[in-house]
């Protein structure tokens, strides 16, 4: 799973946390990664984050990410249940699980093409479906999936495209902070392999956990 931009700084700010605490460790292993090493990743971090400081198209981009993220988990339970359907109908058809892999893997683009598959099963065979359990408003539920999912990525897409000058102008920078995390997440998992801390090195981890924040921020935020 790749890294977007928007979420190296963050991921870079998580990782920091463990190394620093992971330090002596880290060090044991391959002397290179020192006090040294983890102050430089700090100050590549923190150059970064001053650049970005300020740029409404990023605070944008952000928030269409979070929202599109949200709209891939909430497909969790009705896919769920769609699966419960099709076993007891003898429905032979793998979509439904293969929306929540391509959500977890952030394939929207492959999510909306499952979307629209599975609508169309859902329709050609509502009666049977129906009697089996299925929900009468299913298929309105993957008609607002689709086309939410679909609204929200294309805002997602044009934000994207606002800052591509600013990404063109520090990729330098942002390869550089790239290097770090990439090398930070492989130690670290190598050291900590078949432990609980293994996770926090982990990138698919720390993409989540990042948006997962995201998410719990913005909830808060409206509910003052």
């Amino acid at each position: 799973m790749g890294i977007l931009k928007e979420e190296y700084v963050p991921i870079a700010d998580a990782l920091l946390n463990s190394f620093s605490r992971d330090l002596n460790l880290f060090e044991a292993e391959n002397h290179l990664f020192s006090a040294g090493y983890l102050a430089s990743m700090q100050n590549k971090a923190n150059e970064l984050r001053a650049k970005e400081t300020g740029d409404a198209v990023l605070e944008q981009q952000k928030l269409a990410t979070q929202e599109l993220y949200r709209l891939g988990n909430e497909l969790n339970k009705p896919m769920k249940l769609l699966n419960l359907v099709f076993d007891k109908a003898g429905v032979k058809t793998s979509l439904a699980s293969d929306i929540l892999k391509k959500v977890k893997k952030r394939n929207f683009e492959g999510v909306l093409q499952s979307l629209k598959s599975l609508k169309e099963i859902v329709t050609s065979q509502s009666a049977l479906l129906t009697t089996n359990g299925m929900k009468a408003d299913t298929e309105t539920t993957l008609q607002n999936a689709f086309d939410a999912i679909t609204t929200k990525g294309n805002e997602q897409t044009d934000f994207q495209q606002q800052r591509k000058a600013f990404t063109s102008a520090n990729k330098g920078l942002y390869k550089e902070l790239y290097i770090y995390i990439g090398e930070v997440a492989r130690l670290g998992k190598i050291i900590f392999q078949g432990e609980q801390k293994a996770s926090e090195y982990t990138i698919d981890n720390l993409i989540a956990m990042v948006n997962s924040s995201r998410n719990n921020a913005g909830n808060s935020q409206q509910k003052v």
